[in-house]
């Protein structure tokens, strides 16, 4: 697990936990801790995540990579509160 805590950025809150799944997980990891940024939404989330990590930038750019918080799926415009835990899941295929 890596920690991203600490990057000097004013506003920055308590650690919140972002965890990845499938392609994600295999570009930045299964789990990262980072630096919560007080009334973040998970579009600025994705931005911030694909500027650290260029190798998963593609996918977490991608419309069909779905974010949850607290296990619900939630829009790119959901504010991410102190603490919440996110997940995003890369955009699977299959037959």
């Amino acid at each position: 697990m890596s920690s991203l805590k600490g990057q000097g950025q004013s506003g920055l809150g308590e650690l919140m936990k972002i965890r990845f799944h499938g392609r994600l997980a295999q570009a930045i990891g299964a789990e990262i801790d980072l630096d919560s940024v007080a009334g973040s939404c998970v579009r600025e989330l994705r931005r911030r995540l694909a500027a650290e990590h260029p190798a998963a930038a593609a996918t977490l750019e991608d419309r069909r990579a779905v974010a949850c918080v607290g296990g619900a799926i939630v829009r790119d415009d959901h504010v991410i509160a102190a603490g919440d835990a996110v997940e995003f899941l890369p955009p699977v295929s299959g037959g």
